[in-house]
């Protein structure tokens, strides 16, 4: 059984992880014996340190479960972490927070979410997409966001990534 100092030590000292080609298996079930036992034994400072792990695209299959404990925290929380994670330079660092913004629709986030929409990276100009839609669909800023994606579409040259904007500015109309 992992400790509360023990938890806190390996996420202070991943930050971020191994990208996932260099991840061991060592590596990631500790990761997931951490998140784990934040689940189990909430504590907020460990959003932050969680916020900046993600070493890479997947992390094996367990990033995507760091969302059940981030969701956990209240947004006054979790929103000034996941601004300040936005800012981190680690690709999968930013594709995981985008993400992760979704769960906590804010105005605070249109601008920084904006500026993903011109990544070269599709995943995480797909993922900017789906989480400024979050804004619109919570009746945050809902004309400002389809002016905003309404520009991208046209800049878009990955046909993939054109549709789903088309098919979310759709439902973002049809919302409104």
């Amino acid at each position: 059984m992992i400790t509360r100092l023990e938890a806190f030590s390996f996420l202070e000292s991943h930050q971020p992880m191994p990208s996932d080609e260099k991840l061991t298996e060592i590596e990631i079930k500790k990761y997931e014996e951490v998140r784990t036992f934040f689940i189990n034994n909430p504590d907020e400072q460990c959003v932050p340190l969680f916020l900046n792990s993600f070493g890479g695209k997947d992390g094996l299959g367990i990033y995507q479960m760091v969302e059940d404990v981030i969701t956990m925290y209240k947004k006054e929380i979790v929103l000034p972490h996941i601004l300040q994670a936005l800012k981190n330079p680690y690709e999968g660092v930013q594709y995981w927070c985008i993400q992760i913004a979704s769960n906590f629709p804010d105005e605070s986030l249109l601008s920084p979410l904006s500026a993903f929409l011109q990544s070269e990276d599709q995943d995480i100009k797909a993922a900017a997409i789906t989480a400024i839609a979050q804004l619109a669909l919570n009746h945050i800023k809902a004309y400002e966001v389809l002016e905003i994606l309404q520009k991208e579409i046209k800049e878009i040259s990955d046909m993939d990534t054109k549709e789903f904007a088309i098919e979310v500015l759709t439902d973002i109309q049809n919302s409104i």
